[in-house]
């Protein structure tokens, strides 16, 4: 089993390390159940173009999504053809008028399916001179094997059309934005889903003389990303694609030149990885930006793998994988915690989950793991350990694991009650004919409704943690005079709700 030091792993001999080594921070020992210590030092505002941005359709979108069947990624099911949706109002208005013209008949919106823009109709400046242009996706009822794009631009008080674009696909699955040409103006780039065949591909369509132009980039990918990975002030394309067939696993990273694709680097990734689940895209850590994504394995396991761009020596890499084996191995989970920023800090946290003593895979639930959340240093190719918490996913929560219950604590949780207690783990001890098993508990935190709360049912010797959405969380020291038991104000600060996060 890999092994590391409580606050550092050590990935790989790192030839810089002499120069660039540094000792790993130890705040988690210092301030074990303060996470306000482990804040970033950075300041500003996270880059505008990977802020989340929703819109109505978006919930639109789930709520067909429910009704649709089959496991492709692309469901072939047309949600939009059950029913009309709403005429969109507004300046969203005026561009479906727009499009009730240039589609010359019935159609019906098509939204996509992943990504910050979930909207049929999106607007965005493209080109820098303050005013929105738009685009519209779309199906006319004549062409069942076609999706169709419109981009817009106002002119007065009247949109016009910049280009209508014809796409094969079955579904839109990405919107993303970003100079990836080097012009000074943004690029909308589309990736296109086909449910038949469960492929992708990659448009990039960029404004030219006061129209919009298509380039079609022949690229799949399994998750796509645009953001400035080199730091020169333009936006690069990253695609991280599966194996499949004679496709390997792979990561690639281009950018627009002239009209074409310049690759930049490519960077292997691990083959067991059937399909991805997740992408965050961001810091790694104080200076480093990043991809760190997290992939269902074929052995029915999952593994977080980081990709970034080396800036001295311009190489795409991914530092967890063994290239040997082209796999990862220090991120393998049985559970799908997935990576995110889990302190607030603007970085992008990776899960390592261990199995607490007295469960095996086959007998462990979710709270029997304890995750330690790791940030990765690029400069000293380590893993710095954040954090360590047991989460209980059902009532939506987390818990702050102090060093010192670091395997001396094991968990029960009991969904009747909805409570999660933590024991003191007892080991083998033959000279006192001691057997490994639960010792004393420790802990207990208690999900009450507010009329069990208010009634007092049950409820004596707990103290309350937070008080959400007609939920108290609540908790009682079993132990009090144990020496691993902790202070009710220690518990406080230990305890999280998933959604504040």
């Amino acid at each position: 089993m890999f092994q590391y030091a409580p606050n550092q792993i050590s990935l790989l001999k790192c030839a810089k390390c002499n120069k660039h080594g540094k000792e790993a921070p130890d705040m988690i020992n210092k301030h074990p159940l303060d996470i306000r210590m482990l804040k970033s030092r950075t300041s500003g505002e996270y880059r505008r173009k990977f802020a989340l941005r929703r819109a109505l359709p978006a919930l639109l979108t789930a709520f067909f999504l429910i009704f649709s069947t089959g496991c492709s990624t692309f469901s072939g099911f047309s949600a939009e053809g059950t029913m009309r949706p709403p005429r969109p109002t507004g300046e969203k208005s005026a561009i479906y008028s727009v499009l009730e013209t240039v589609a010359a008949g019935a159609f019906t919106l098509k939204y996509p399916t992943s990504g910050d823009y979930r909207s049929a109709i999106i607007t965005e400046d493209l080109d820098g001179d303050n005013q929105q242009e738009a685009m519209a996706f779309y199906q006319k009822a004549d062409e069942a094997a076609i999706i169709r794009v419109v981009f817009m631009r106002k002119a007065g008080d009247a949109w016009q059309s910049l280009g209508d674009f014809t796409n094969t696909a079955t579904q839109v699955d990405k919107v993303a934005f970003g100079d990836v040409n080097g012009d000074g103006d943004q690029e909308v780039i589309i990736g296109w889903g086909s449910a038949q065949t469960g492929s992708t591909s990659l448009c990039v369509y960029s404004i030219e003389k006061g129209k919009m132009k298509e380039l079609n980039l022949d690229q799949s990918y399994s998750q796509m990303a645009v953001m400035d990975f080199d730091g020169d002030g333009f936006d690069e394309i990253f695609t991280a694609n599966v194996a499949l067939g004679e496709q390997p696993a792979l990561s690639s990273l281009f950018r627009i030149r002239s009209g074409a694709i310049e690759i930049m680097g490519t960077a292997k990734m691990d083959k067991t990885v059937t399909r991805y689940i997740n992408m965050q895209v961001g810091l790694l850590n104080e200076t480093q930006y990043g991809i760190v994504l997290d992939g269902a394995r074929s052995n029915a396991g999952y593994v977080t793998e980081v990709v970034y761009w080396n800036q001295e020596n311009k190489k795409l890499e991914t530092p967890l994988l063994d290239e040997n084996h082209q796999s990862v191995s220090f991120t393998v989970r049985t559970n799908n915690i997935l990576s995110r920023d889990v302190n607030g800090d603007r970085i992008i946290e990776l899960p390592i989950a261990t199995i607490l003593p007295g469960f095996t895979a086959q007998t462990a639930g979710e709270t029997s793991y304890v995750t330690d959340w790791m940030r990765y240093d690029a400069l000293s190719n380590t893993l710095e350990r954040v954090m360590s918490t047991v989460t209980n996913g059902t009532d939506e929560y987390w818990f702050l694991i102090p060093d010192m219950w670091k395997g001396a604590i094991t968990t029960e949780y009991e969904a009747e009650t909805r409570s999660m207690t933590f024991y003191r783990w007892e080991e083998e001890d033959p000279q006192k004919n001691q057997k490994a098993g639960k010792g004393k508990p420790l802990l207990q935190i208690r999900v009450f409704t507010q009329k069990q709360w208010s009634a007092g049912k049950d409820t004596q010797g707990y103290f309350e943690l937070v008080d959400n959405n007609n939920l108290v969380y609540a908790a009682r020291n079993l132990s009090p005079q144990d020496d691993l038991s902790m202070s009710d104000s220690d518990v406080r600060n230990s305890f999280r709700l998933v959604k504040q996060e």
